[in-house]
């Protein structure tokens, strides 16, 4: 008897350590939604509708969650809906399941439906508690309610926090409404006075269509330019051709000039030519 007591002490004892260690570790993965929001100021409107609608415990209770988390601005288009209405729109931004940027960056092109803990309720119809997550593109992630035929309203702005694989909180631009729960909430449309984007540069037309630009009217007109014809280029020197001489004048003695004196150019010889006549008539006329 005395070593059954004994063996059952201990084993009594045992168990007790082992819950402890149990509630410990339990203790120290525990999430606290209010403490981890209460640094950042814009989500305080999301931190104290959480308590009003009495789903911190909700969260609190989890070990692993995801929030879609709206800022003071874009939470106020859900902040005056009645309370019932207020808790399952806000269930439906609680995921479970954890989701950071890096987690959703390996997804690629794809999309994926997150359960919502608006889903454990039990009145969960036409899937009014998943999300839908679609990644467009790098940097472009949105989200909205998986019923067929919801608009992805939702587009993520950033992370707030990352604690793997316990706590996510995501930042997202407008509150998403499963058609089960009441009006939609749109998407805000682009600022006033917002300009398209500029039309993409035509294509430059090839040279022979467009007009020329300077350096190529200079090319043009050098290649229009017709080649100058015969009677147009410069008359060439004397000595370039070979011209009938004017007939060599005498001198006084009656003797040619000498043959081996510089001819003149084709005016002075000329000139020179007319001289000589008048002074050979004039001699003549003397002889006579």
């Amino acid at each position: 008897m005395g070593v059954l007591s004994a063996n059952a002490k201990a084993g009594v004892y045992l168990l007790h350590v082992a819950a402890f260690f149990l509630v410990l570790s339990t203790t120290s993965t525990a999430l606290n939604i209010t403490k981890s929001l209460e640094e950042y100021f814009e989500f305080s409107t999301l931190s104290d509708l959480l308590k009003k609608t009495k789903l911190t415990e909700a969260i609190n209770h989890r070990q692993t969650i995801t929030v879609l988390a709206l800022d003071n601005g874009a939470i106020k288009s859900i902040a005056d809906r009645p309370n019932d209405e207020l808790r399952k729109i806000l269930m439906n931004h609680i995921i479970l399941d954890y989701f950071d940027k890096e987690k959703i960056r390996k997804l690629g092109k794809k999309s994926a439906l997150l359960t919502t803990l608006y889903q454990t309720t039990g009145s969960a119809s036409n899937q009014n508690g998943f999300v839908n997550l679609t990644r467009i593109a790098p940097g472009d992630v949105v989200f909205g309610s998986a019923t067929k035929g919801s608009p992805l309203v939702a587009k993520l702005l950033g992370s707030v926090i990352s604690q793997p694989f316990n706590l996510s909180v995501l930042h997202i631009s407008t509150p998403i409404v499963a058609p089960a729960f009441g009006d939609p909430v749109l998407a805000p449309p682009p600022p006033p006075g917002s300009k398209p984007p500029a039309p993409a540069p035509k294509k430059s037309k090839s040279r022979s269509s467009s007009a020329p630009g300077p350096n190529e009217e200079e090319e043009a007109g050098d290649e229009e330019a017709p080649a100058p014809s015969p009677s147009d280029a410069p008359a060439p020197s004397p000595k370039s051709f070979k011209a009938k001489s004017p007939p060599k004048p005498k001198t006084s003695d009656g003797d040619y000039q000498d043959s081996e004196a510089p001819s003149p150019s084709a005016s002075s010889s000329l000139v020179w030519s007319w001289s000589s006549l008048g002074v050979a008539a004039l001699i003549g006329f003397v002889a006579f």
